[in-house]
Parts: structure tokens; sequence; C-alpha cells
């Protein structure tokens, strides 16, 4: 059985804020793709709301991806395969970081893996670095604004060529989600972007896997 990580943030983890509550395991989209790749695969799922790439929240605590990146992959090992999708809530205007430090942040998590993962017992996964989908925030009081939604729209190259300088695979939400796969707040997917994102990861790991 190969074994999937997911680590993300609340649209990894199914926060549907407009019913409060969470997705179930048949709406998110890694219960989804666990559904379609079917028995051979077991998915991980580390989402958690209000994660960053490597900035510490004071407001909501335990919240930076940089501190938890290593536990998370020791708790887990054997890894088969990674899919990490952050950088959403670093846009935030109270962390006042821009796209590129939000990259730097991102690499620092991605190396910190890779430096604690245990390579003298198990071969190290492949490593999915894929850009968020985009924002559109409703209200400045759910912490984002204009600026977070234009730090997000730059993200894209600047992962894509993260990408190739860690050697990992690359991934752009933004090319199958749109502003319509959004609910209310602007921030969190519909069921429907879960099911598009679902169908994109599913894509990949298979072709992934019919390769190696």
């Amino acid at each position: 059985m190969y074994n999937i990580l997911c680590f993300g943030d609340s649209n990894t983890w199914g926060y549907a804020p407009m019913e409060n509550r969470r997705f179930t395991e048949t709406e998110r989209w890694p219960g989804l793709m666990a559904a379609a790749l079917g028995d051979e695969f077991h998915v991980l799922e580390e989402g958690l709301n209000g994660r960053t790439t490597a900035f510490t929240d004071y407001l909501e605590p335990y919240r930076n991806g940089l501190d938890t990146v290593a536990p998370c992959i020791l708790s887990h090992a054997p890894l088969d395969f990674v899919i990490i999708m952050l950088g959403t809530n670093d846009t935030k205007p109270r962390f006042c970081v821009s796209s590129g430090e939000i990259t730097e942040g991102m690499s620092n998590l991605i190396r910190k893996l890779r430096f604690y993962y245990p390579v003298d017992k198990y071969p190290m996964p492949p490593i999915l670095l894929a850009a968020p989908g985009p924002l559109d925030p409703a209200r400045e009081e759910y912490c984002f604004d204009a600026s977070s939604a234009r730090k997000i729209e730059e993200l894209p190259p600047r992962y894509e060529a993260l990408a190739r300088e860690l050697n990992c695979m690359y991934f752009n939400a933004q090319t199958v989600l749109t502003k319509d796969d959004l609910v209310k707040d602007g921030i969190h997917l519909k069921i429907e972007g879960h099911a598009k994102l679902a169908r994109a990861f599913t894509g990949i790991v298979r072709g992934y896997f019919r390769k190696s």
C-alpha cells in the first residue's frame, strides 16, 4: 500500500465556514482522492485551519508548518508521496510578508522535511509542491484583504521556480480553481472546488506511480 501525505491548511482539512462544519471524507478533496485511487493507496490527511508555511501566528497558535512538519513526517513514515499546499494564510496582512518571503518559508519547510525524513530506513518520497487556489476576500474581518489576493496571484511562478530548484513536482491549483469555486467568504472551497482538486491530484498521483 502506498502512503500519500496531504500537508495543508483549512482547504485540505475541509473547512465549510458557511455551514460551521467540516466537510466529510466523501466531500473534501483528500477523501475524494483516496476513494478514486482505491485500496492500493492510503491517504493521510494533515490539514490544519490557519496553517502557514513558516510564520508563527500568536492569535492562532500552533499553526506554523515549519514547527510541525518534522514530527508529522516522522510519525507517518514510511511515505511514498507528499503533497504540500500552503501559502494562503501567509498572505494575511498581520504577517506583513511578501510573496517572495512566503516562498522562502515554503523553501525552509521542504528543506526541513527532507532533513528530518528517516532516509536511513526509507527512500525519500517525491514532493508535489502545489500553489494554492485563488482568493477573493469578501470582508476584511476574515483576516484577508486585497493585498492577500495579489500575493496569491504572485505565488505560482515563484513556487514553480522553487520546485525546479528543490527538484520537486509542481502543480498550480489556480489552473483548475476559479473564484466561483469559493464560498461567500472568498477563501474556502465549495464542495465543487474540492471535487476539482481531487480530480487533479488523483491524476498526478496515478501518473507518477504508473511511471515509477
